[in-house]
């Protein structure tokens, strides 16, 4: 924007009808001014508008020109009166008044659209630097995720590359020893498998690859269906499993599998956390045309700050009280995608003795 057309104008738009002489005005300004600053104010005034330095009576632009100087050193009140004091005012015609009316509308309009102007360029410097404080977080995501990705692939390929060395180099080991080593290998493999193929499938499920099998099931078979693969590791740590039913009808609409998929995460996750005689217990309950899952283990508690993390890819909690445990890292990310992918929410908080997992499903189709 060229601002020295605007000001140009606006001092254009000063109109001011009467006698003055350049000598009474110049003898004020070397009054507050002192000589050096008036002459060379009085310079740059007479090369700016190409002025004569000889001319003897003022315009209004001298004029204005001089009230601003003097304003700066006595205040503009001050300023003002000392200049009337040495000029002799005319009035002012109709055809003039209207004139100043007419540019006071106009500089009212362009202040109006400059005002916008200004506030649109705020917002889009707003949304650009959101958008960059989002791309900054998503590219240390990035970098977060790929070397979570590279640890956990390190683990199992270390692992199974040292047994595979040891039975190698030694032909004289036990069978018993050999045969523990072997289930090593297989083990570590098949946690390699799982790695891979849980970031195979979180990606098909971000990039929207797989579709959703949406049909009418029954939610509490549906959860014993994912529950009974896991009863001998519950029994095995004399864990309580309890299941609490407040619903009026069983039957929704949504992927049984993917639904499978994620009550097996979310119950292996409290397998894992829940100490020997701990307790996961599994409510559902409808409330305002949602179906709402809460599945309790009285796990340890969940920093605060990681609440929302838990869900992240490869999430890692940075309390060292809370161990990292085995698997691929993956498995609530996957929990959140499947449920938004159905249109629903879960969350986690602490509650009481434990962790509740809860999740929200949107329910508009149901039958008893």
């Amino acid at each position: 924007m060229d601002i020295d057309k605007y000001i140009q104008n606006h001092e254009n738009a000063f109109i001011w009808r009467g006698t003055a002489y350049v000598s009474d005005i110049r003898n004020i300004l070397v009054r507050f001014l002192g000589p050096k600053k008036t002459e060379q104010a009085m310079r740059i005034f007479n090369l700016k508008y190409n002025i004569d330095s000889e001319a003897e009576t003022a315009d209004s632009r001298f004029i204005k020109f001089s009230e601003n100087l003097l304003a700066g050193r006595i205040g503009t009140a001050s300023a003002k009166i000392l200049i009337e004091g040495v000029t002799k005012e005319d009035k002012i015609s109709l055809k003039e008044v209207l004139n100043i009316l007419e540019e006071s509308k106009e500089n009212i309009i362009l202040n109006k659209k400059l005002t916008e102007q200004s506030q649109e360029l705020k917002k889009l410097s707003d949304d650009l630097r959101n958008a960059n404080d989002n791309l900054i977080i998503k590219d240390r995501q990035k970098d977060d995720f790929l070397d979570s990705v590279a640890h956990e692939l390190r683990t199992p390929i270390t692992a199974i590359r040292s047994a595979g060395e040891i039975l190698a180099d030694d032909d004289d080991i036990p069978p018993e020893i050999k045969k523990e080593f072997l289930n090593n290998i297989i083990t570590e493999s098949d946690r390699l498998s799982e790695i891979i193929n849980d970031i195979l499938y979180l990606d098909k499920l971000e990039h929207g690859e797989i579709a959703l099998n949406i049909s009418e099931n029954n939610i509490l078979e549906t959860y014993r269906k994912a529950l009974n693969p896991l009863l001998h590791l519950i029994q095995q740590k004399n864990i309580h499993i309890s299941e609490v039913n407040l619903l009026n009808h069983f039957i929704f609409e949504y992927d049984e599998a993917r639904m499978i998929q994620l009550f097996q995460n979310i119950l292996g996750n409290a397998l894992k956390f829940t100490d020997e005689q701990g307790t996961i217990q599994a409510k559902f309950f409808t409330r305002e045309q949602e179906l709402i899952i809460t599945i309790f283990n009285t796990g340890k508690h969940i920093p605060e700050e990681d609440l929302e993390m838990i869900f992240d890819k490869f999430y890692q909690s940075k309390n060292q009280n809370i161990l990292k445990q085995a698997g691929s890292g993956l498995g609530l990310a996957i929990c959140r995608k499947i449920i938004q992918n159905h249109g629903g929410t879960i969350r986690a908080e602490n509650s009481g003795l434990g962790v509740t997992f809860i999740i929200h499903l949107p329910a508009q189709t149901q039958k008893t």
